[in-house]
């Protein structure tokens, strides 16, 4: 069995190699929980190759753990391993502020029979989920986007993988704060996923994901104090990790539902507070802005809903309070990014402030009452979303896109 260097408060290959050496049958007892079974099967096929797992023990993020459907792809391909004749290396990398690989260690066996193979796999499972479950954070903050890269490197076959293509596993809330994708950007929780992974590719900062497997899972799980996301904000960020993985080179992307609760670990380094903004305050007598979210935001660079259903439900007060009133008047004011040409921002701008106006008329709302326009970059508020560099910041850049909505009557 082979070992590397470890992290010193974590005893990874020590606590496999022990729990291997000793042939035990961990069975339903194996720590970290790997019972086995009930999980359901993932989306993507698990190959029989290295794995490397990305976890966080940190502030604001549940405490470590696999989910069942984690636990039953690691048993499934030290299983298969055995009967393909093949080691697989089995890595952890300690998600922090400052990513670094926690140790690894290598599954074999010599076990004579089934039964034997399988205590030998059994007690290999328990030394690694003590492991696991006892990763905690050493540095301040979360780099979600390093702990990636380091995990695909690890598990990749151009890097310590070897020849077979392996799984890279992320077991985290994915609330990064280190640039440069820090969500304590004001409207990065709302940017399109491909703006983002756009900005990440012109700055050569994508993960290294090329020819693995990646499975994410307790994304958008956050504990105390970090503020809960809503189930759209949730969709988001799982959105925008997927995009982010599929750019890195992943094979298959899959994502874990089953939900990760309970407290963070306590005694680490602090991690900041992501800002998580509240869905619009709908007050139809009063000026609201519509925010460039998946309820009534657009798709890059057109005047389309991302999703029209839900454009709907936020516009239908809107719709009914120009309706039921004969007085009521409304002002749409659409605003932009600061990317292209002045008139060009100013042109899509005035066509979102247009297609807001369509679906309040689909609404009920009589058009005559409506009026439309468009101001682009150039308004009130308007904040900072071109970089050192002259690139775009997809944070601010989402900040800037909305719809103002103005009772005049």
């Amino acid at each position: 069995m082979t070992r590397r260097a470890l992290v010193p408060a974590l005893v990874l290959a020590t606590a496999l190699t022990a729990a291997l050496a000793a042939g035990c049958s961990s069975g339903d007892d194996a720590a970290g929980g790997f019972s086995g079974g009930g999980g359901g099967a993932l989306s993507c096929p698990v190959p029989v190759g290295p794995m490397a797992f990305a976890v966080s023990g940190r502030a604001n993020s549940p405490a470590p753990g696999l989910p069942q459907s984690l636990q039953d792809a690691t048993i499934s391909v030290l299983t298969r391993a055995v009967d393909q004749d093949y080691q697989p290396r089995v890595t952890l990398i300690d998600l922090d502020g400052r990513p670094t690989s926690a140790g690894s260690d290598t599954f074999s066996t010599d076990a004579g029979n089934g039964i034997a193979a399988e205590d030998d796999r059994n007690g290999f499972l328990s030394g690694f989920g003590e492991a696991l479950t006892g990763l905690r954070a050493r540095a301040p903050e979360a780099d979600v986007l390093s702990a990636l890269d380091l995990a695909g490197r690890s598990a990749g076959t151009g890097g310590q993988g070897g020849e077979r293509p392996g799984t890279v596993v992320l077991v985290d809330s994915g609330l990064s704060t280190v640039a440069p994708l820090d969500f304590r950007q004001r409207g990065l929780l709302d940017a399109p996923p491909a703006e983002t992974v756009a900005a990440l590719r012109a700055n050569d900062a994508l993960p290294g994901l090329q020819g693995v497997t990646v499975v994410l899972a307790g994304l958008g799980d956050v504990a105390e104090p970090q503020a809960a996301l809503s189930p759209a904000q949730r969709s988001s960020l799982v959105a925008l990790w997927t995009a982010v993985a599929e750019a890195g080179g992943a094979t298959c992307v899959a994502v874990v539902d089953e939900p990760r609760g309970g407290d963070a670990p306590s005694d680490v380094p602090p991690v900041s507070l992501v800002d998580v903004p509240p869905p619009p305050t709908i007050t139809p007598g009063q000026t609201t802005t519509l925010p460039d979210d998946n309820s009534v935001g657009f798709q890059p660079d057109t005047a389309e809903f991302r999703d029209r259903n839900a454009a709907r439900a936020v516009l239908t007060p809107f719709a009914q309070f120009v309706a039921q009133s004969p007085t009521a008047r409304l002002a749409l004011t659409g605003t932009s990014a600061r990317a292209g040409p002045p008139q060009g921002q100013v042109d899509l701008s005035a066509r979102r402030a247009e297609a807001v106006k369509s679906l309040l008329v689909e609404l009920g709302a009589p058009a005559d009452r409506i009026t439309t326009r468009g101001v682009g970059s150039e308004f009130p508020g308007y904040v900072n979303d071109v970089g050192p560099d002259g690139r775009q910041l997809p944070g601010p850049a989402s900040a800037n896109r909305t719809v103002i909505v103005e009772p005049t009557g």
